[in-house]
């Protein structure tokens, strides 16, 4: 039997992610979105076998859409600039997306796997610290420069900011940690 194509994968990601936005994850149900859709529930599986395979590929586009956003701000920038704006475009992205944001973290690792979008995004947090490493591994700054952009999301996200700036937080943390790295550098 055939089934007329009234949907793809695509098409079910896109519609979840503004459910989940929109409404927060705990409202995602497989029938909520195929009503969403104007499809049977029975059509979701033909893609999905579960919510929570649909979970974890919201989770992997949700990596994928961060990881661009990441790219596109550094561009062709190097150094504190290039630091600078991976860090204000993590922020944003988390707080213009935090029921994705909250998705892409929940779901980094499984038992068995880490995401290509996981591998990826941290591919792209060692290549920002390569270079101007100092007396430090490329591996534990760039675990100390993500363990900080993910604290001041959940400290924004909790509202411990204490009403300063989450981009005000962002400059003086950089200042602190760029001032560390450059202050380790061989002078010539």
């Amino acid at each position: 039997m055939s089934y007329p194509k009234k949907t793809s994968r695509e098409t079910i990601l896109e519609a979840a992610i503004g459910l989940i936005e929109a409404h927060g994850l705990e409202q995602l149900s497989m029938r909520t979105l195929a009503a969403q859709l104007g499809v049977t529930p029975n059509a979701l599986y033909r893609y999905f076998a579960s919510k929570a395979d649909l979970e974890v590929a919201m989770a992997e586009e949700a990596g994928r859409l961060l990881l661009v956003a990441m790219q596109k701000a550094v561009g062709h920038k190097a150094g504190s600039e290039a630091f600078r704006a991976v860090a204000k475009t993590y922020l944003k992205f988390a707080r213009q997306q935090p029921a994705l944001y909250a998705l892409k973290m929940r779901y980094c690792k499984d038992e068995e796997d880490e995401p290509d979008s996981h591998k990826q995004l941290w591919a792209a947090m060692l290549a920002l610290v390569e270079g101007i490493q100092g007396p430090w591994k490329a591996e534990d700054l760039a675990m100390t420069f993500w363990a900080y952009l993910h604290g001041l999301v959940e400290l924004d996200k909790a509202d411990l900011l204490e009403g300063r700036k989450p981009e005000a937080a962002v400059d003086v943390g950089l200042d602190v940690f760029l001032a560390g790295l450059l202050a380790s550098q061989p002078r010539a």
